[in-house]
């Protein structure tokens, strides 16, 4: 664990910004995917759900939660590894009920 302070948004909610939530043996298909991997919820942050198999487009509880799934890497256009495709563009989740919250969650 790291002696770091954890940073709050102002709604008292934790700041995820500088921590990263990949499967095993991750390799990202460009730098841009990797930097919102590492990005607050208020920016455009992405995260693997190793229970849902699969990357998502992390939305902030304060904006109603939850997470949108990529096939695709929204920069370069790389297909993600993990998630099939449904024949759905989108998935909405809920957090409450589907995102993981324990980093061993996250490790696939």
């Amino acid at each position: 664990m790291s002696d770091m302070p954890q940073r709050l948004h102002p709604d008292g909610s934790v700041c995820p910004e500088g921590t990263v939530r990949l499967p095993a043996r991750f390799k990202p298909c460009c730098s841009d995917f990797f930097s919102h991997c590492s990005a607050c919820y208020y920016d455009i942050r992405y995260e693997w759900w190793s229970s849902r198999r699969g990357w998502f487009i992390v939305i902030a509880d304060a904006a109603g939660g939850g997470g949108i799934a990529i096939n695709f890497c929204p920069h370069c256009g790389a297909r993600l590894q993990g998630r099939i495709s449904s024949g759905r563009s989108l998935d909405l989740i809920s957090t409450k009920t589907n995102r993981p919250k324990k980093q061993e969650d996250y490790d696939g």
